[in-house]
């Protein structure tokens, strides 16, 4: 490309006639662009919306030289304002992310208040279901498949009608067993003393 030898700011060749304190009055620039060693004293909005901080600092120290000229006063006050806007723009980034982080730890410790009042509220079952049932709260038949007391209370009801004792029916008959269902609020009581499910005899098909 002969004749074109640098390039503007927004990456343009341009020729070295170009007046450099102006701004480029190439085809692909309309005057709306400066050259890239210097922007003209009052440079267009967007100039300073896409300059970095430096660029900014760079220029302000380059007009606060220019003495009597209206025009370096009035692009002083300009990159000041830009400088206002972008600590206005960070100070908000930060209030929002403060409060997203006061609403995570808001959530946090609600969840952990709920573990800790679900916990207590577990032991406080246990130990009553205990004491009602003197401590058997599985069957023999539990016991000697080494089933837990905890699935008695806290375990799938399958489980609960096949392995509890009478001792645990007839106490979790009246008060809500401490589920997962329970803590979301549903009646955890049993009802249904199944003890066994039913078996199809061997050679019999179902119809």
């Amino acid at each position: 490309m002969p004749g074109y030898n640098r390039r503007d700011q927004i990456g343009h060749w341009v020729t070295k006639q170009q007046p450099v304190y102006r701004p480029c009055t190439h085809a692909c620039c309309r005057g709306y662009r400066a050259h890239p060693s210097n922007w003209p004293i009052i440079p267009a909005k967007m100039a300073y919306r896409t300059a970095t901080d430096d660029q900014l600092a760079a220029h302000y120290t380059k007009l606060t030289a220019v003495e009597n000229d209206p025009k370096a006063r009035g692009g002083e006050l300009q990159i000041l304002a830009e400088f206002e806007r972008r600590d206005r723009r960070e100070m908000r980034r930060r209030e929002r992310e403060q409060v997203r982080e006061r609403r995570r730890e808001a959530v946090a410790n609600n969840r952990a208040v709920r573990r800790t009042e679900a916990e207590v509220e577990r032991e406080r079952i246990r130990v009553q279901a205990e004491a009602a049932t003197q401590g058997y709260l599985v069957n023999r038949k539990g016991r000697s498949l080494g089933i837990n007391p905890d699935e008695i209370l806290t375990g799938r009801e399958a489980v609960f009608q096949r392995y509890a004792s009478d001792e645990a029916r007839d106490y979790f008959r009246v008060n809500p067993r401490p589920t997962a269902a329970y803590f979301r609020g549903k009646d955890t009581r049993v009802t249904d003393r199944a003890t066994e499910p039913r078996r199809r005899p061997r050679g019999v098909v179902a119809r």
